[in-house]
């Protein structure tokens, strides 16, 4: 076996995802380096051959020790992953961001959007980026939407009866999925869907299981809405604050999203207060994403 490729990207979940698009193709064995919580998610991705912990706590040459060889590629772009490859001596191929093009587009200079993180990570290594599905699950019984109310900011949340009155609108099992702090707002929503079951756990032991016989879903701009697109799942999305220009919807399916809104987007992640106490980018009809979820099933739900 080769020296093979090393891939940093301690966080997000979302962009720990994202990493599928260029991790078949790399030269291998391919080992990548995360935070703990995502290392399952990590060792899922085709092409992956090993996963090598990065706990935010660890002495940066511990990590570095613990990683085979390979030609190291920083897709976190951090000073926290500058520390490690510096410790380890190590040349790196490192992200270029595209942060200054970003900023020109909110100012209104006609400059073309920053391109796809997909796009930026496959340039970086020096590879064409593959499509979904990233993530093999096994698919029997594939009849059930999943609700994805959560987000790791509160502005990036659709409110919880809008995101339920979709759920009532579906003919089949619903799920609602969520991640750790997310239980209270899961069970909000599930409430108000007859039947709908709950998983918002730490880690992904149900999440894969509920993903596996998923058929489409609707959530927010956050890291569970990639992992269900990276397992080749039709997406519907809601963009609030942060907006699909910035480069991180990469998915089959649709963007709903109030247009024509001059603070949008008002950050690339997010904030945790709405900075015009309105939240009009949220203001998004439920109607209007069950008419997307009626289309993504007619274009991308095939049997």
């Amino acid at each position: 076996m080769g020296e093979g490729t090393v891939l940093l990207r301690r966080s997000s979940l979302g962009d720990v995802v994202l990493l599928g698009s260029v991790t078949a193709v790399l030269p291998g064995p391919v080992t990548v380096v995360t935070a703990p919580e995502w290392v399952d998610v990590a060792s899922r991705l085709r092409g992956v051959h090993r996963v090598v912990s990065w706990p935010k706590e660890a002495e940066p040459r511990d990590v570095a020790a613990a990683i085979p060889p390979g030609r190291w590629v920083d897709l976190q772009g951090s000073l926290r992953s500058a520390r490690l490859w510096l410790a380890a001596g190590r040349w790196t191929r490192r992200i270029h961001k595209h942060g200054v093009r970003r900023r020109l587009v909110l100012l209104g200079v006609p400059v073309r959007p920053r391109p796809p993180v997909t796009a930026i990570y496959a340039r970086t290594c020096g590879v064409v980026q593959t499509p979904t599905p990233w993530i093999d699950l096994p698919r029997s019984t594939v009849d059930t939407l999943a609700l994805i109310p959560g987000a790791s900011r509160v502005t990036k949340r659709w409110p919880a009866d809008r995101m339920a009155a979709v759920g009532r609108a579906w003919q089949g099992r619903v799920a609602v999925l969520g991640g750790p702090g997310e239980e209270a707002l899961c069970a909000a929503v599930a409430r108000q869907v007859p039947g709908a079951t709950v998983v918002a756990e730490r880690g992904f032991a149900g999440t894969w299981e509920v993903l596996a016989r998923t058929r489409l879903a609707v959530g927010n701009d956050c890291g569970l809405v990639h992992l269900a697109g990276a397992c080749g799942i039709p997406v519907v999305a809601v963009f609030g604050p942060t907006h699909p220009l910035d480069g991180f919807w990469v998915h089959r399916g649709e963007v709903v999203q109030v247009v024509n809104l001059g603070c949008r987007p008002c950050t690339l992640h997010g904030r945790d207060h709405c900075p015009l106490e309105d939240l009009a980018c949220q203001d998004v009809p439920s109607n209007e994403v069950i008419e997307a979820v009626e289309r993504v099933q007619e274009r991308w739900c095939v049997g």
